[in-house]
């Protein structure tokens, strides 16, 4: 584990002949290596692939594909480390200094992929897991609706065949009838009959 940071550590080095003219993509990359190593170091492998991959677009460093190459591993991908590490010594300018741990990890990886089914038929295999999977689902639902008692409908009578709806708007219509009267009624007539003088 040491052995990856050092050698990273190396690789970043020449950082600055990459980003000739631009310092933030390599800052960037260099976040990007640091995220790596927080997530690699947790054994959030996942995370730490994304951080190595994004810090090699940046900067397209031989060391980082030996970081890429690490998180295939520890993830199960053996196919897919062995590419990486072949990548790392294809793609280092002189041989690095790990290229003998490099080889003997290519050779296990190939080993372990010789051993994983062919992805065929491993995906055949989830597929039909899906679909059963999916079967068992339906059926169940099938079940639970079918044990369901069917809810009792509700007879709705229309609200106009309701007498109390009708009481109700015929008092509305009255109220409302007074107030528009009250409020564009004439002046009232005076009902005194006033003084003589």
């Amino acid at each position: 584990m040491l052995g990856l940071f050092a050698l990273l550590l190396l690789a970043l080095a020449p950082l600055t002949a990459h980003a000739a003219g631009d310092p933030r993509v390599e800052a960037q990359a260099r976040a990007k290596f640091v995220e790596g190593n927080a997530a690699y170091e947790k054994a959030d492998f996942q995370t730490a692939l994304g951080a190595y991959l994004e810090a090699y677009r940046l900067m397209p460093l031989p060391g980082f594909l030996f970081n890429i190459a690490q998180c295939h591993r520890q993830l199960g991908r053996p196919e897919r480390a062995a590419i990486f590490y072949r990548r790392y010594l294809a793609q280092s300018k002189r041989p690095p200094s790990n290229a003998p741990l490099v080889r003997e990890l290519i050779a296990e990886m190939d080993a372990a992929a010789a051993k994983e089914p062919p992805k065929s038929v491993a995906l055949r295999s989830q597929a039909e897991e899906v679909a059963a999977r999916r079967a068992r689902e339906d059926s169940e639902r099938k079940r639970a609706v079918a044990a369901t008692p069917p809810t009792p409908e509700v007879q709705s009578e229309s609200l106009a065949k309701k007498w109390w709806v009708w009481a109700g708007a015929g008092a509305v219509a009255i109220v409302a009838g007074g107030v528009i009267y009250a409020a564009t009624a004439p002046e009232p007539r005076p009902t005194t009959l006033g003084t003589i003088r």
